[in-house]
């Protein structure tokens, strides 16, 4: 689904000087494999089948790393519950204002924003994502 591979979130992993550990692999992997931006319960609740051993804890811990060193990102927009994303390239989303659901948008004009470099508040700005706000299909439909 996305470009980036478990070679290269392992490569990412020891360039920032992270143990490669089976805990952040099968996160990375479920992350990988699914389509959208689920929660930190929501992957404890998937991966918890296949492993047993793995507690919540864990799984917030390994996010906020994995996070914190750009191997994956953390989206967190209208609402205090973070998601998480494999996909770590610059890219923007969707957000249902309703049900809080996230898709990624792939339109490119938004990625050719002009941003000045100079903000006037002494910023440097390393990157940005844009969050377009809104209903999905199925909160249009229900009133």
């Amino acid at each position: 689904m996305y470009s980036q591979n478990l070679s290269t979130f392992i490569a990412q992993c020891k360039k920032n000087g992270l143990n490669i550990t089976a805990p952040r692999i099968t996160i990375f992997k479920y992350l990988q494999t699914i389509k959208g931006h689920p929660s930190a319960e929501e992957i404890y609740k998937a991966i918890k089948r296949e492993n047993p051993s793995i507690s919540l804890a864990t799984v917030y811990k390994t996010l906020e790393l994995l996070a914190e060193y750009n191997v994956i990102k953390k989206v967190t927009p209208l609402h205090d519950l973070a998601r998480y994303d494999a996909n770590n390239e610059q890219h923007h989303h969707l957000v249902c204002i309703r049900c809080k659901k996230i898709e990624d948008i792939g339109a490119e004009k938004i990625y050719n924003i002009d941003i000045p470099p100079d903000t006037g508040h002494n910023f440097k700005i390393l990157n940005y994502q844009v969050y377009i706000n809104g209903l999905c299909e199925v909160c249009q439909k229900t009133p």
